[in-house]
């Protein structure tokens, strides 16, 4: 999907105004995404793209000469739409290192491809939070040489010491966050419906056209969050609670997608759908126009879930330097900027908000508020008691 810019006073206006809808209407903030392991990966070349790199990108970004060598090639596996245009193809033209990007829809299909041979393939993955947890527990990621990463030191204090890293800091640098809730266009459910809760994905009145998240945790976590529950509990009769209410709740779906929401929400083919805030942010963009839009996005009043994607190397990636020195790339302040000014997701990175839009940091749709923030959960790797989330999954799927 091509982003349409607009103008910068359009910008600014788009700002205001979706920071003033409501963890409750438009207030709250996915990059991350989620899924069953579905889906094919899809590989392309930056320099196979008509997007041509800055004149001077050390110049205009500030970046810096490494003082290692670096391979002269990097492959990338990432979730999709992930960087602003021209962003992979400045790395390349800075440090001679061509880059391939392969995509997935979701963080059980990049560690399914990694489990069956693609630690071999792929240097540089981007997992969510609870999924750098389990790829250390499975042995899949090497140990990060921060004295190869220096812009490490531009990140939060919050963003480094974190629940879902065994070491903070040890394994993974972070990337972008956000958090998950509702997404829904105003054309297809009336102009004056205001959705705060998680009760609207089981409203009949929407039946056949409200979408979920399709990842097990995402939506399972949303039901324990509807119930009263943490979304981390391993109470296996809330577990099952929640997934007899998604088995009810399977006839008033579309169907299960972490991929489409955007579009979907564009073209009034679904809503309300379970979504990731950046995705419906984009969609807002999309159809923003004469200083509104007919998308909103709602963190409901019983919380939700709050994600980091990271950035990791492999633990036998064939070019583990220049893995690392893209990782500085994303972690230096401008790039870190220019990467939030495009997604509408939260950036980690403390020096980078110097050069973030003014609009952005206020929103509180972008960035919560502490009693939003209070409400929302980390995803957390369980161990053992992710096989009775799986085993509800797949019931639920089957049903």
């Amino acid at each position: 999907m091509v982003k349409q810019r607009k103008t910068d006073g359009d910008r600014r206006r788009f700002l205001k105004t979706t920071g003033s809808l409501t963890a409750i209407g438009l207030t709250g903030l996915a990059g991350c995404t989620g899924g069953d392991g579905g889906g094919q990966a899809t590989t392309t070349t930056a320099s196979d793209t008509t997007t041509a790199a800055s004149k001077n990108p050390r110049e205009k970004y500030g970046l810096k000469e490494l003082d290692y060598e670096l391979e002269d090639k990097l492959n990338i596996f990432q979730w999709g739409d992930y960087w602003p245009d021209g962003t992979v193809q400045d790395f390349e033209k800075t440090y001679g290192v061509k880059v391939n990007v392969s995509n997935y829809a979701s963080n059980e299909e990049m560690f399914n491809k990694l489990k069956a041979g693609g630690l071999k393939q792929y240097d540089l993955v981007f997992p969510s939070d609870y999924m750098i947890n389990v790829l250390v527990d499975q042995g899949m990621l090497q140990k990060l040489d921060k004295s190869k990463i220096p812009n490490y030191g531009n990140l939060g204090s919050k963003f480094t010491d974190t629940p879902y890293d065994p070491d903070p800091g040890t394994y993974s640098a972070p990337y972008q966050w956000g958090t998950s809730g509702i997404g829904y266009n105003k054309e297809m459910l009336g102009s004056d419906v205001s959705i705060n809760s998680w009760d609207a994905m089981w409203n009949e009145q929407w039946k056949g056209q409200m979408t979920m998240l399709d990842d097990m945790r995402e939506t399972i976590g949303a039901t324990l969050k509807r119930l009263g529950y943490s979304l981390n509990t391993k109470d296996e009769s809330k577990i099952e609670e929640a997934k007899e209410m998604l088995i009810n709740q399977k006839s008033l779906l579309k169907t299960y997608d972490s991929s489409n929401f955007t579009t979907n929400l564009i073209n009034k083919q679904a809503s309300p759908v379970h979504a990731w805030s950046g995705g419906v942010f984009q969609a807002y963009w999309e159809t923003y126009k004469d200083g509104s839009s007919p998308i909103a996005y709602a963190v409901p009043k019983e919380g939700g879930v709050i994600w980091v994607d990271n950035g990791a190397v492999t633990k036998k990636a064939p070019h583990p330097n220049a893995a690392h020195a893209f990782i500085n790339y994303y972690l230096n302040a401008k790039i870190g900027a220019r990467i939030t000014n495009w997604t509408y997701y939260g950036s980690p990175n403390e020096q980078a908000e110097k050069h973030i839009s003014e609009d952005i940091l206020n929103n509180k749709s972008i960035y919560p508020d502490s009693s939003t923030m209070k409400k929302l959960e980390y995803i957390q790797n369980l161990g053992q008691a992710t096989q009775t989330y799986s085993r509800a999954w797949t019931e639920i799927q089957n049903a």
